[in-house]
């Protein structure tokens, strides 16, 4: 059994201005996700998108990117890093948009980079079942890299939805969610109801097939997915690393994953 079992942790493209005031790309990612695993007994090994395009490396984060990405050709280095990982964690951000044609006004922030990267790493975690978590952005990747669809924007196209952005730190909680009884995260809370923090305006709409909902807003809204006769594979639409220093529950959710990672 490993001590400290190392776990990929996708990111996000960020710019800040070069030495000449050109743009230079970096790598960010929240600390809290970091956080969560060393608190958990994790080591986050943070990754940044691999494109395979040489110096069309970034394009940009919600820019036009003419070429749809394709998954196959980051198979390979996706492979050979889940190869030596022990599980993966697939963090939020920006929209999901993995499609042919350009979004409209209600996606916002696409990287098309990182979409197609982050669904290698998730397809080449799957085939070597490696334990999976997605946060909020991860939840709605795993569900259309796998062939489901999203809401691109609850408060326009969601009927009657409950606030899912709040306006307040994500150290406090906002909306309640109902888990399903017998769940795995709800055997891993120790409870069907959880209160958690929300900042999304997308979301799981046709689930893929392999994945099952199993908890919800009370709006309807899907809030959790699970990987169907999988080792591990869990899914959350809110932001439990925003709370695991001070509640249970969220703390409850990255042991058992880091433990299914060790």
């Amino acid at each position: 059994m490993m001590a400290y079992p190392p776990i990929v942790v996708s990111a996000s493209q960020r710019f800040t201005d070069d030495w000449d005031r050109s743009e230079l790309a970096q790598v960010r990612v929240s600390f809290q996700y970091c956080d969560a695993i060393y608190r958990s007994g994790g080591l986050p090994l943070v990754v940044g998108s691999w494109t395979g395009e040489g110096e069309k490396f970034f394009e940009g984060r919600g820019r036009a990117q003419p070429t749809p990405r394709k998954v196959e050709p980051l198979l390979g280095k996706a492979g050979a890093l889940m190869e030596t990982a022990r599980g993966l964690l697939l963090t939020g951000g920006g929209d999901v948009m993995m499609r042919d044609e350009d979004g409209s006004d209600r996606v916002r922030e696409m990287d098309r980079d990182r979409d197609f990267w982050e669904a290698a790493l998730f397809k080449s975690a799957l085939e070597r079942r490696k334990p999976i978590l997605g946060i909020c952005r991860g939840l709605q990747l795993i569900n259309v890299a796998l062939g489901g669809d999203l809401w691109d924007d609850i408060p326009s196209q969601y009927p009657n939805p409950v606030p899912h952005q709040q306006r307040t730190t994500r150290r406090r909680t906002s909306h309640e969610v109902n888990l399903k009884e017998g769940s795995k995260l709800a055997q891993i809370c120790g409870q069907s109801r959880l209160r958690v923090n929300s900042g999304h305006h997308q979301a799981a709409k046709n689930v893929a097939e392999g994945l099952t909902a199993t908890g919800w807003t009370k709006d309807g809204l899907i809030e959790v997915l699970e990987i169907d006769s999988y080792p591990w594979g869990v899914a959350v639409q809110w932001h439990p690393e925003g709370l695991a220093h001070r509640d249970p529950m969220a703390k409850a959710l990255f042991d058992a994953f880091v433990e299914a990672c060790r």
